[in-house]
C-alpha cells in the first residue's frame, strides 16, 4: 500500500516535496512544477493533508444552505466544493462554522475548553436524538508559530523547538528531526547511537499507552485497571529520568547526539531492565483480567469504527491505520531492531481483534506494550556499549551541508512522525514543514463517532488520544 502522507511547498524554489507512506518506508519526491491548482485536484493528495500544508485562513465557514445529506459526504468532489474557493483551499483553523441542521435535528459545540486536562479544540457536533450524525473539529487554539520560529535555526540549536511540537512524542521528534539534519550534515551514526535512540523511543511509546489504556478503563468505568496503570505510567517515565535526566526525555537527543548520563553500569542497566520487565508484566496481567470481563468489551467493540477502506482513501496512519489490521511501521526497516537476540515483534497478533473499534484500539495498545516491553528488557542492557561509540563519535566532524530539501521521520507512538527543513549553505532553515499523526487521524475520528451515541464521544475520543498542538503549529 502506497499514500501520501505529507506536502510540503517550498516558497523559496516554487518546488513541492511530496511525502509517500509505502510498506518500505517514507519516500520523498520532488514535483518541479506543480501548481497549488493541480494538487488539489490530484486525487492521490488526501484533502487533510491539502488543508494542513495549503489552508489559508478565509474566515468563519458557513455551511447552512448546503444539502444535508450532500454534507455528510465523503466524496471528493463535494468535499472540494465544499472546502476549496477562489482564495485556495480552507485550512483547520476555527473561526466560527455554520452547519446545516434538519429539522428534528439540533447541533451543539463542546470546547474549545474541555473538562480535565484536555487541551482546547472545538467540536461541533449535529445530533438526531442521542446519535451523532456528524461532527466537524476544529483546532487553532494554541497556535505557537513554530515553524516560523524554526527559521534561522541550525543543527545546534533546533532540537528544543522539535521537543516542543508534541510533548508527548519528544524521542519521536527529536529523531526525525536528527534524521534530517545528519543527512544534510553527512553525519553517519554509529550504530550504538541509533540504537540508543530506538531505546528511549520505545520507553516513551510503553509510557504514554499504560496512561491511555487506563484513561480508557476509567471511562468505561473499569477502576482496576484505571487506578493501576494511573500508578505504574510512572516507572518507564522514572527509566526515562534515570537515563535522560528528564521524565520525557527532553534534552536526550539533538542531530548527531544522544545524551545519556554518564554513569552508566551494567548493575545499573540491569535494575532499569528489570523495572521494565516488571511493570510490562504487571499492566499486561491485569489488562488480560479486565478484557475477560465482557461489559468491558461490550462497551468497546462495535464503537467508533474505522474501515480499512476509509485509511487507504483518507491517508490515516499509525494506531489508527493498524487498528483495522494494516501493519506498515516504519520499526520494520531499521536494523536498531534486530540488534537484540530477539528482534522487536512488530506485528500485531490479530486475534480476531484488530477491527478498527474503540476495543481494538485499546487491545493494540495492550499488544504493543508487551512487545515493546519485552524487547527493552534485554535492549536496555547493551546500552553498556553506549558511552565508549559516543566517545568515539563525538570527535567526528560535520560536514558542511549543501542547499536543500531534508525529511527525517520516527515512528512516534500515535504513527510516523514526518518532519522536512529546507536548509541554505550555512546548514540554517530557511523553512519547515511538520505533519504530525493527527493530522489525517483527527478526520478518522470525525468519521468514527457517526451514528454512535453522543454519551460515548469522550470515550471514542480518548481512544484516538490525538495531540492538538502537533497540528496547532
Amino acid at each position: 500500500m502506497k499514500t501520501v502522507t505529507g506536502i510540503f511547498h517550498n516558497k523559496e524554489t516554487k518546488h513541492t516535496h511530496r511525502y509517500w507512506l509505502t510498506n518500505d518506508g517514507i519516500e520523498q519526491e520532488t514535483l518541479s512544477k506543480a501548481s497549488e491548482k493541480s494538487l488539489i485536484e490530484d486525487h492521490t493528495n488526501p484533502i487533510w493533508i491539502l488543508r494542513h500544508s495549503l489552508g489559508t485562513d478565509q474566515g468563519p465557514e458557513d455551511y447552512s444552505s448546503i444539502d444535508f445529506e450532500k454534507y455528510l459526504s465523503q466524496d471528493r468532489k463535494h468535499l472540494l466544493e465544499r472546502f476549496v474557493t477562489k482564495s485556495g483551499i480552507k485550512d483547520l483553523v476555527y473561526r466560527g462554522i455554520n452547519v446545516p441542521v434538519p429539522n428534528s435535528f439540533y447541533s451543539h459545540a463542546v470546547g474549545p475548553i474541555h473538562a480535565g486536562v484536555i487541551e482546547p479544540g472545538h467540536f461541533r457536533f449535529i445530533v438526531k436524538g442521542e446519535e451523532i450524525q456528524n461532527l466537524d473539529i476544529r483546532l487553532g487554539f494554541q497556535k505557537r508559530g513554530l515553524t516560523e520560529l524554526m527559521k534561522g535555526l541550525d543543527k545546534d540549536s533546533i532540537a528544543p523547538y522539535g521537543e516542543a511540537i508534541s510533548g508527548d512524542s519528544t524521542i519521536a521528534y527529536g529523531i526525525a528531526f536528527s534524521k534530517a539534519f545528519e543527512g544534510a550534515h553527512a553525519i553517519s551514526v554509529p550504530q550504538e547511537i541509533d540504537f540508543a535512540r530506538a531505546v528511549l523511543l520505545e520507553i516513551e511509546r510503553i509510557a504514554i499507552h499504560i496512561g491511555d489504556m487506563g484513561a480508557i478503563a476509567g471511562d468505561v468505568g473499569y477502576y482496576p485497571l484505571q487506578g493501576v496503570c494511573s500508578m505504574q505510567r510512572g516507572i518507564p517515565l522514572g527509566v526515562m529520568e534515570a537515563l535522560t535526566g528528564n521524565r520525557f526525555g527532553r534534552g536526550a537527543l539533538s542531530p548527531g547526539k544522544v545524551r545519556l548520563k554518564k554513569q552508566i553500569s551494567a548493575e545499573f542497566l540491569s535494575d532499569l531492565a528489570g523495572r521494565i520487565a516488571s511493570v510490562t508484566k504487571d499492566v499486561a496481567s491485569h489488562f488480560e483480567r479486565s478484557a475477560e470481563k465482557s461489559t468491558n468489551r461490550e462497551r468497546l467493540q462495535v464503537c467508533g469504527t474505522v474501515l480499512q477502506k476509509q485509511v487507504k482513501n483518507l491517508g490515516f496512519v499509525g494506531m489508527v491505520e493498524k487498528c483495522t489490521g494494516l501493519s506498515r511501521d516504519l520499526r520494520k526497516h531499521d536494523p536498531s531492531y534486530k540488534m537484540t537476540p530477539e528482534p522487536l515483534h512488530v506485528d500485531i497478533h490479530h486475534s480476531g481483534q484488530m477491527r478498527g473499534d474503540a476495543w481494538s484500539r485499546f487491545y493494540l495498545r495492550y499488544q504493543e506494550l508487551k512487545n515493546s516491553g519485552e524487547w527493552l528488557a534485554s535492549a536496555i542492557p547493551m546500552l553498556i556499549e553506549f558511552p565508549k561509540a559516543a566517545a568515539a563519535f563525538a570527535k567526528a566532524k560535520a560536514s558542511k551541508p549543501k542547499p536543500g530539501v531534508y525529511f527525517g521521520s520516527a515512528e512516534g507512538w500515535r504513527g510516523p512522525v514526518l518532519i522536512a527543513v529546507q536548509l541554505d549553505s550555512a546548514g540554517s532553515v530557511q523553512e519547515a514543514y511538520v505533519r504530525d499523526p493527527s493530522v489525517m487521524n483527527w478526520h478518522a475520528l470525525e468519521l468514527a463517532v457517526r451514528g454512535e451515541n453522543i454519551g460515548d464521544f469522550p470515550l471514542n475520543n480518548k481512544s484516538f488520544n490525538l495531540s492538538y498542538v502537533g497540528v496547532d503549529l
